[in-house]
């Protein structure tokens, strides 16, 4: 997924059409920062690949750090990690829609988008189920369960083909209802990592429900294109949950 938001940052940069479009769909800003000037077409581009540089380097990090460390927390972890390199989509969805891509074909973008937020919501709720003291051996079974959920759901939901938000993707339908799950999702995670602190004794746990409370806010903000401060403030909150939840997680099970 990094390499695909390379690979069309690249061609979105040698098109000289896209203010031109951004401007014809009323999402085109600029911003201003520290005395310069961002548009908002540089800042999507510059947060889908800090989403996916992210995931990238932070994923290979859990992959140094847990080699010999079993967790169930940290495995699904992973798969939320996942999908915020899909943050990427974003970079196609515009380069498709800057082609004359069909409605059907955007749409099914912005499908599989929202999909893989959901299946990142649902994953990262169930590391915190383990946290608080589930067991159960077959990770694969419930993450195959975890995409299915995440499918109904999604085919439930409408497009908006006829509406561009800033993200540079279309409208989709029921928008509150989509930010009232995501937080009630995240919600409930802090307060199963809270309980853990209970439940294994251990008040690291304090700081691993920190880090995902930050974690999940600055993937949530990163990926709205807001403007360059929220992203660089979600990018600060995103590296210090990452070392927060990553490295308190490691030493809890280093001494189990």
């Amino acid at each position: 997924m990094l390499l695909l938001a390379l690979v069309f940052s690249i061609l979105l940069i040698l098109r000289r059409d896209v203010p031109i479009f951004l401007i014809e769909h009323k999402i085109y800003e600029i911003h201003t920062i520290l005395g310069m000037r961002i548009s908002s077409f540089a800042l999507s581009l510059a947060d889908a690949l800090s989403a996916a540089f992210f995931a990238s380097l932070v994923g290979a990090f859990i992959l140094r750090t847990f080699r010999k460390t079993v967790s169930a927390e940290i495995f699904f972890f992973a798969f939320w990690l996942a999908t915020v390199s899909f943050d990427s989509l974003r970079l196609v969805h515009l380069f498709a829609g800057l082609n004359g891509g069909s409605d059907s074909l955007l749409a099914v973008i912005d499908k599989l988008y929202i999909g893989t937020r959901f299946l990142g919501y649902i994953a990262i709720f169930i590391s915190g189920l383990y946290a608080s003291g589930m067991r159960n051996d077959r990770q694969f079974s419930i993450m195959a369960a975890c995409v299915g959920i995440s499918i109904a759901l999604v085919s439930i939901l409408p497009v908006n083909t006829g509406i561009w938000t800033r993200n540079i993707m279309f409208k989709v339908g029921y928008g509150r209802l989509i930010e009232g799950f995501s937080l009630a999702i995240i919600l409930i995670t802090i307060a199963n990592y809270l309980i853990a602190v209970r439940v294994r004794g251990d008040k690291a746990y304090y700081f691993i429900a920190l880090g995902i409370a930050a974690l999940t806010a600055g993937t949530h903000y990163l990926s709205r294109d807001g403007s360059p401060a929220l992203s660089l403030a979600s990018i600060m909150m995103m590296t210090l949950g990452s070392f927060l939840y990553i490295y308190k997680l490691h030493s809890f099970y280093l001494w189990q």
